[in-house]
């Protein structure tokens, strides 16, 4: 059998802040011509009502709104550029001959009609917009084709924070040394032999060796090698995730911590081998069941599903992740070579579409992202701890504050916090979230305010009377 697996290939096609609740005013203005019909007026003032509304969702976010529309409007320009200049040549336009009469007339009034279009669809701002209502459309008396329209909407505030870095980021991307692909496989109710394989390698082989080349195909000019792990490649890189997770921060010693940050020192928290700069390891686990099997009719059902788990090693934190679409399938067992390369090219298929969306968004991965480990003492339960995440996220909104539970153990947690920004913002922002109420039981408090990376949950009675005796004393 060995070798003899052939996957049949297809074409496959290409951490949560809640919405604001409250409602947000926007006034669109829009001038208009004679030759612009109603619909398109209409979408035209509800793109510039939109416009006001981001403008204000920013600010109170502590975003400067001005920073991002340039940039919004830098961007567009780029992009219009060469649909203008094809728009030109369709009508014979240069410097030597420029249009006149009814030609320059119908260029511009096309010109206008396109950029309009394009421009109240780029970035699609309408997705920040969960929810908006119309409250009134007007012109103006004396100029009647000024028109107006006033809006109440809702923002999703995640929405509206990640096209904020989008805009603003920068136009640079990132290329990588290495991905590093590790492949596991858990198989229940089943062996190898169900799936016509005789040797387990015979069918891991061929995945691994077509996934790698789907790879080297699609991330091209972004990774420069493709690497199947072995096992000592693996048990060096999940060592080298856990040392950079205990030693980011400790948290025993932030201070050192902070000063190493600050002089761009990096080598007092981890000296990282040379292959492992700058480079992701991708943890793709393949689940297999078999569902049942009808021996009359020799048919096998098998449940087939996994996910991924994308780490960027430089920035030390998950930059992806993805459980696939669980699959039922049926085959006949008569042709076993038939079966293994089937199966084996059903599995093939499961990631491949996101992996497609991976491939656009893997230069973008952001910079200069830190990350560090905060301790949580006095949570009954992982709900609090939770709610403690939720608080953080909320009030680290404008820094791109993201959080995930690392450990629970007992009355300690460990959250990693992965955040925009240098330290001393970082600790603002966790201090902005003294004496929150946690599960209406408990309160957050701090300790030591000059380190902030370890906070206690009080019960919020010991909490009040520690109050009321402070002030009586």
């Amino acid at each position: 059998m060995k070798g003899m697996i052939t996957l049949v290939l297809v074409v496959v096609l290409n951490f949560q802040i809640s919405a604001k609740d409250e409602f947000i005013s926007g006034q669109g203005r829009f001038v208009s011509t004679d030759h612009d019909s109603l619909s398109f007026v209409k979408k035209q003032l509800l793109y510039s009502a939109f416009q006001d509304v981001i403008s204000k969702e920013l600010s109170s976010m502590g975003h400067n709104s001005e920073v991002f529309w340039s940039k919004y409007n830098e961007k567009f320009d780029a992009y219009f550029a060469p649909i203008k200049e094809n728009l030109e040549k369709t009508y014979g336009k240069t410097e030597e001959t420029p249009l006149t009469g009814k030609q320059k007339e119908s260029f511009e009034k096309n010109l206008r009609a396109k950029k309009l279009v394009l421009k109240s669809r780029y970035g699609k701002l309408n997705k920040v917009v969960s929810s908006y209502s119309i409250k009134k459309m007007s012109r103006s008396p004396q100029y009647p084709s000024s028109r107006y329209m006033s809006v109440q909407a809702k923002v999703n505030r995640k929405v509206l924070n990640d096209l904020y870095y989008t805009f603003t980021r920068g136009g640079s991307t990132r290329n990588y040394k290495n991905l590093f692909i590790t492949i596991h496989y858990r198989l229940k109710d089943m062996s190898w032999l169900d799936l016509g394989v005789e040797l387990e390698s015979d069918f891991t082989n061929a995945l691994s060796e077509h996934w790698k080349r789907w790879f080297e195909d699609k991330f091209n000019g972004k990774v420069s090698n493709v690497i199947i792990t072995t096992d000592s490649e693996y048990e060096k890189l999940d060592t080298h995730l856990k040392m950079l997770s205990e030693t980011r921060l400790p948290l025993s010693n932030v201070t050192d911590v902070e000063k190493s940050l600050e002089s761009g020192d990096t080598s007092t928290i981890l000296s990282v081998e040379d292959e492992l700069k700058d480079s992701l390891w991708l943890k793709v686990q393949v689940n297999m069941d078999k569902i049942s099997e009808n021996a009359i009719f020799k048919k096998r059902t098998f449940k087939f599903g996994g996910e991924y788990l994308l780490f960027d090693l430089k920035a030390n934190k998950l930059a992806s992740h993805y459980d696939f679409i669980s699959e039922e399938a049926t085959f006949e067992t008569t042709d076993v070579q038939k079966l293994s390369s089937n199966t084996a090219s059903l599995v093939y298929r499961l990631p491949v579409a996101k992996w497609q969306e991976l491939a656009k968004e893997v230069t973008h991965f952001p910079l200069g992202v830190q990350s560090f480990n905060l301790e949580v003492f006095g949570a009954s339960s992982v709900k609090q701890i939770e709610e403690v995440q939720k608080h953080l996220a909320t009030v680290g909104l404008t820094n791109n504050l993201k959080l995930n539970l690392e450990s629970f153990n007992r009355d300690r947690a460990v959250v990693k916090l992965f955040y925009k920004g240098n330290i001393e913002e970082l600790k603002t922002t966790i201090l902005k979230s003294k004496n929150m109420e946690v599960d209406k039981k408990k309160v957050i408090i701090f300790k030591d305010e000059s380190n902030p990376f370890a906070i206690n949950l009080m019960d919020k009675m010991s909490s009040e009377k520690s109050i009321n005796s402070n002030g009586q004393g």
